[in-house]
């Protein structure tokens, strides 16, 4: 099938970004983050390292995971030149695209509260042109073409390990043009203290709502399907809902149009953002109507609560996980079900649960081999603590409030451990035989 594509030649490109200026020219300047990136192989600069460069932007993908997780819907395909859009006048600036595109192509812009991209120039591809970078290209390192691309060479052309139908075909480095370099030679150099610092998309520091917000609905969950919620008088009510309206203020916080909020429903088919909002919005409803209205059944609200619990889960599922295993000691889950415990009285299930989550939390970090052994010990402290004063029946809100620090020590550590594909990370860490590193002549 004939595809509109990037070619780009590593042989030929020289740097000089010109590429970046002709975008910046056709679509205007792009102040919070250009559209189009040049990665370079040697940001080390170690004086024996070959040094070549990666221009960069979207690749309005096949299956594009920007247009897929989505909540508001803000993103199309033309279905003539296969261009990835985002609508500005839709988005709601959650950054969720920004988490989940591999290629780092959506940019977030503070000043306006939304998302901008790369837009193929469509209106130059409309009119059967070359894209501004392509066509100004002075060397000839960045081409487009429409072409036979079947779904094998994207992968294998692709600078990040991940197959979603990129439209970039990529020509390496070839062989033939220096001897090779042995890497092993330079790692013993304390090269770490010379990188760049790179901002980082998801962190505890700029995530805090969200920490707040998951741990909330892990709690107001918890009370709820444990029963505790069925005695509760008029204050003890407010005071269940109030918190619930307090969470559901604190999830809007990240977003950059807080007045398009509701579009964040939209996508429920696709998106595990918009699930997590709907079930939210369903369960706290259910309560609502349970406290002031009728009755509902409690199976219902709680298969509600379960799932809304499972969301949240779900959304970072797209990000890149620093260990193998694809579970988390503070996944929300597994919080709900902690606190479910203590709420019942189950001790037993407690023990079991908690036992199951610090051998996950160990085990998490020898993998990533982590520095802070202090904050590691506190958080093992705290919950074998809990545990034991669990067992001879101490002060009920004490072993709650050390649950809760060490509920939030492990989220915030879940927040800052988690990192998002990077392409110049790629580049720099991941030298391979697609990417192979050789010295100039």
């Amino acid at each position: 099938m004939e595809k509109n594509i990037f070619i780009f030649d590593q042989n030929k490109c020289v740097g000089c970004h010109a590429c970046v200026i002709a975008c910046m020219n056709e679509n205007g300047f792009q102040s919070t983050g250009l559209w189009r990136n040049i990665y370079k192989s040697d940001n080390l600069h170690l004086p024996t390292l070959p040094l070549f460069y990666l221009s960069l932007a979207c690749n309005h993908c096949d299956d594009a995971p920007c247009l897929k997780n989505c909540p508001s819907l803000a993103y199309s395909r033309d279905e003539v030149t296969s261009a990835v859009i985002h609508h500005p006048e839709k988005c709601i600036g959650c950054k969720y695209c920004t988490w989940a595109c591999p290629y780092d192509a959506p940019k977030y812009n503070p000043k306006e509260g939304i998302i901008e991209k790369c837009t193929f120039c469509n209106p130059r591809i409309e009119e059967e042109l070359k894209p501004a970078c392509a066509h100004l290209c002075p060397v000839g390192a960045l081409d487009f073409i429409n072409t036979e691309f079947s779904r094998e060479e994207s992968a294998e052309s692709s600078p990040v390990d991940v197959n979603v139908g990129s439209k970039i075909k990529i020509k390496t480095i070839r062989k033939e043009s220096g001897p090779e370099i042995d890497l092993k030679l330079f790692e013993d150099q304390p090269i770490e203290s010379t990188k760049e610092k790179q901002y980082k998309k998801i962190s505890a520091r700029d995530e805090w709502p969200l920490i707040i917000f998951t741990l909330l609905s892990a709690t107001l969950v918890s009370l709820y399907a444990s029963g505790i919620t069925e005695p509760f008088n008029s204050i003890h009510k407010h005071t269940y809902i109030g918190f619930g309206a307090f969470a559901t203020i604190l999830s809007m916080l990240h977003l950059g149009k807080k007045n398009r909020f509701w579009r964040s429903l939209l996508n429920f088919k696709n998106s595990w953002l918009s699930r997590e909002i709907l079930f939210f919005a369903l369960f706290l409803t259910g309560v609502f109507c349970e406290f002031y209205l009728f009755d509902l059944p409690n199976l219902f609200v709680s298969a509600i609560s379960l799932l809304l619990l499972f969301s949240i889960d779900m959304l970072y599922y797209i990000a890149t996980w620093k260990w193998s295993l694809k579970i988390h000691s503070a996944q929300t889950v597994l919080s709900g079900l902690t606190l479910f415990a203590v709420f019942t009285g189950w001790n037993y299930l407690f023990v079991f649960i908690m036992s199951f989550r610090l051998t996950i939390y160990i085990y998490r970090k020898f993998t990533i081999n982590h520095k802070n052994h202090f904050v590691s010990v506190f958080r093992i402290t705290l919950a074998l603590a809990a545990t034991i004063l669990l067992f001879i029946n101490q002060n009920f809100l004490f072993i709650i409030g050390l649950i809760a620090i060490a509920e939030i020590i492990d989220r915030i550590e879940f927040y800052n451990e988690l990192k998002v594909s990077d392409p110049e990370e790629e580049i720099q860490n991941k030298p391979s035989n697609k990417q192979r590193n050789y010295a100039t002549t």
